[in-house]
């Protein structure tokens, strides 16, 4: 059932375990389309966590959403960086309104992102380091322009927590994977080491060996 409390429309499940202020797993669904998409993975997920699978802001058409508009034609401005900026601190407010709400642990937020919610959860994380620990990031890239803090004040103390699990198709003709090793560069060169990235022979999807790992990786962090 589509939830529409707090600022962002949500389907959520709860953890098995009735344990008081559980982890937070937030699922950000991708470019036109919605919040059933990534929440097909709460199968696989560990009771313990409480999931929460937001739908886009932006309506395409039926049961299709964006975060922010895209400009396919043009790759130096293919994030609508306003729009996106917006986003993050909105997605930012809904993770706190659902912390209090849900009674939710305020320092353990998992991130998973596909595509546009993969770079929205780079700048989430980054945004919020005492609230996020864990960062699944599927199919998108880092881009630095998003973010709203002094790119010299990121150090690896600030996020010496913080892990991220990285993974991209060799053959993605949406988000070159170019642009991945870029962000994953700007974030090694500011100490920010732990990441798990894989590469994989497939396009702009999620395959079943991603899949895999990506679970795997879930169960023993």
């Amino acid at each position: 059932m589509l939830l529409n409390k707090f600022s962002i429309k949500h389907i959520i499940k709860k953890p098995r375990n009735k344990k008081n202020y559980p982890p937070l797993f937030l699922m950000i669904h991708g470019y036109g389309s919605n919040e059933k998409d990534l929440f097909s993975l709460h199968k696989d997920i560990p009771e313990k966590f409480f999931i929460i699978s937001i739908q886009g802001i932006y309506a395409m058409n039926k049961e299709k959403y964006s975060w922010y508009d895209i400009d396919f034609q043009d790759q130096k401005k293919f994030i609508n960086i306003s729009q996106a900026k917006e986003t993050i601190e909105k997605i930012s407010v809904f993770i706190d309104e659902s912390i209090k709400e849900y009674k939710l642990n305020k320092n353990n937020v998992w991130l998973c992102g596909f595509s546009q919610g993969a770079i929205l959860s780079y700048a989430i994380a980054l945004k919020k380091p005492s609230q996020v620990k864990r960062v699944i990031a599927l199919s998108g890239y880092f881009d630095e322009n998003l973010l709203s803090i002094d790119q010299e004040k990121i150090c690896k103390d600030s996020y010496a927590d913080l892990k991220f699990f990285i993974s991209h198709g060799k053959y993605d003709t949406i988000i070159p994977i170019q642009w991945v090793k870029k962000g994953l560069s700007f974030l090694k060169n500011r100490q920010i080491l732990s990441l798990d990235y894989k590469e994989y022979d497939s396009g702009h999807v999620l395959c079943n060996s991603n899949y895999q790992d990506l679970i795997n990786w879930i169960k023993t962090h």
